[in-house]
């Protein structure tokens, strides 16, 4: 195990040297591709490929089976997995991963730098912007800060309710929300007898800003979830609070009442004092919040009463999307919008082979285009061995579940954690093989670009993979390229030439 120093530099290190993100090619319309012959299961931390797809995905095991001793001394076995394809695996640069609240590993050699415990963060979010922070928001209302450099842990604030006792239970989402991606805002659900209280709280400034009470909300749903709730979170910018109605106890003929107001389907809320501003869809499924490629937010979800289709609805109420329609895109299969670095994207499973048991990333706009990355080979024939991918960050890798097609069910369930991204030596990632000038590098407004063979087209990125700029050059040799409107900072150049594809970093001062 790494000691506590060499953690702490690994963090400053490698949050200073970002890794390119690569992505599958862009495809359009979408198309279903049978899940191919099961490979063998890989050792843990080793890999086989996906060559089923257009540009072959790499698929790495990055969890083993535990085994132990309960309380009477029995041994038993665990196969610890990620939670949940809406709950983070990765902290804020990538280097490292967490495995519930109980674990964390090196992202790049899978090797386990530091047991958090069981129990002692649970439940545990890694903050979307400070690579060694783990949020925690406890049940009994506590909110912690656990810093893995220095494996310390401290309580920054505690949620009481209006007469300042604590709720019976506090939960985030419940399991299905999220902090916005700047860590500023959080929205947590109290059980206060029968009622539901959605509190609002500023993790920046460590204090309560809003609480609304839904009278009797709570009803008999137990200590996990609300009777009439699915789940509430805040949007990735922090703007709105959304409320996902269950609609096995809520619908249009059958809503919960409150103050005289209908509640059900998908609800938009204002985030400082939980106003009503909208409902998007009078039925909610399964879906995620995050952001179309014009920059408004959306809830991407199933469409849930419609069958076959992923659809986006805007927060701003200014419209609903109908992405793809396909049987594929059936409602047993989950969406995740954790590619806070890479805005414009969801990531999305099929749950079953007969959906083609695949995992995509869908560009959300109204082109239909996709990425593959890959089948997940899970037999799915239980919750816990349904493949919930989760993205990472900059969405150029997904974190799954599979038991690699060694159902049906067993108890416990045999199922691992893997990650899916393009393989390293695949063609479509970058080869440094042609020969280029890029200058003056450090740049003010110009860039000019000289090969050795014609080129197709440049296009220029951020360090996190987002393209910023791109250009085509009719098989000139020779480019000059506008950056005056570049902000200060690292990039990257993508050169495409008749003979190959370059990288190059460049700076922009």
């Amino acid at each position: 195990m790494k000691t506590i120093k060499t953690i702490n530099f690994l963090i400053i290190l490698l949050s200073i040297f970002t890794a390119t993100a690569q992505y599958p090619g862009d495809h359009s319309p979408y198309q279903s591709i049978p899940v191919p012959t099961v490979p063998g299961l890989p050792a843990y931390g080793q890999s086989v490929l996906d060559n089923s797809v257009p540009d072959p995905i790499q698929i790495t095991r990055i969890t083993e089976v535990y085994n132990y001793n309960d309380g009477n001394g029995n041994p038993q076995v665990w196969y610890p997995t990620h939670e949940y394809s809406k709950t983070q695996v990765w902290n804020a640069n990538q280097t490292l991963y967490k495995i519930r609240s109980w674990k964390v590993y090196d992202a790049d050699t899978y090797q386990e730098v530091q047991n958090i415990g069981a129990s002692s963060l649970y439940p545990a979010y890694w903050s979307n912007v400070n690579p060694d922070l783990i949020w925690s928001f406890k049940e009994n209302g506590e909110i912690t800060k656990h810093f893995v450099s220095t494996n310390t842990t401290q309580v920054v604030g505690n949620i009481t309710n209006a007469s300042g006792n604590s709720y019976e239970y506090v939960k985030l989402g419940p399991g299905e929300g999220n902090m916005d991606k700047n860590d500023h805002y959080v929205a947590l659900v109290g059980k206060d007898g029968l009622d539901m209280d959605v509190i609002i709280y500023d993790l920046q400034n460590l204090q309560t800003v809003f609480t609304k009470k839904f009278v009797g909300c709570w009803q008999n749903g137990g200590s996990s979830f609300p009777h009439y709730v699915d789940w509430v979170s805040v949007s990735q910018s922090g703007d709105y609070v959304v409320i996902m109605w269950d609609h096995n106890t809520t619908s249009q003929s059958n809503p919960y009442v409150e103050n005289g107001q209908d509640h059900y389907g998908v609800e938009v809320y204002n985030t400082q004092d939980m106003q009503y501003l909208r409902r998007l869809i009078h039925y909610g499924n399964h879906g995620d919040l995050g952001y179309a490629t014009d920059g408004d937010e959306v809830l991407v979800q199933f469409y849930g009463t419609q069958q076959n289709g992923l659809y986006m609805y805007k927060l701003n109420g200014n419209g609903t999307t109908a992405i793809i329609q396909h049987p594929d895109f059936g409602v047993d299969g989950h969406v995740s919008c954790r590619n806070i670095n890479r805005p414009g994207w969801a990531y999305i499973t099929h749950g079953d082979a007969a959906q083609s048991g695949q995992m995509l990333a869908v560009k959300l706009d109204n082109t239909g285009t996709v990425e593959y990355f890959g089948h997940h080979y899970s037999s799915n024939t239980s919750y816990g061995q349904s493949a919930m991918a989760s993205a990472s960050p900059n969405g150029d890798k997904i974190c799954f579940k599979s038991d690699f097609g060694t159902g049906p069910n067993t108890n416990p369930s045999v199922v691992y954690s893997f990650f899916a991204n393009l393989d390293p030596a695949s063609p479509v990632e970058e080869q440094q093989f042609v020969e280029v000038r890029i200058y003056p590098n450090p740049a003010n407004n110009i860039i000019n670009v000289q090969s050795a063979e014609s080129i197709k087209n440049v296009s220029i990125y951020t360090i996190t993979g987002q393209k910023l700029k791109h250009q085509d050059a009719f098989k000139s040799k020779n480019m000059t390229i506008d950056i005056q409107n570049f902000a200060k900072g690292i990039y990257l150049l993508k050169l495409k030439t008749i003979k190959g594809i370059v990288t190059k970093r460049i700076s922009i001062k």
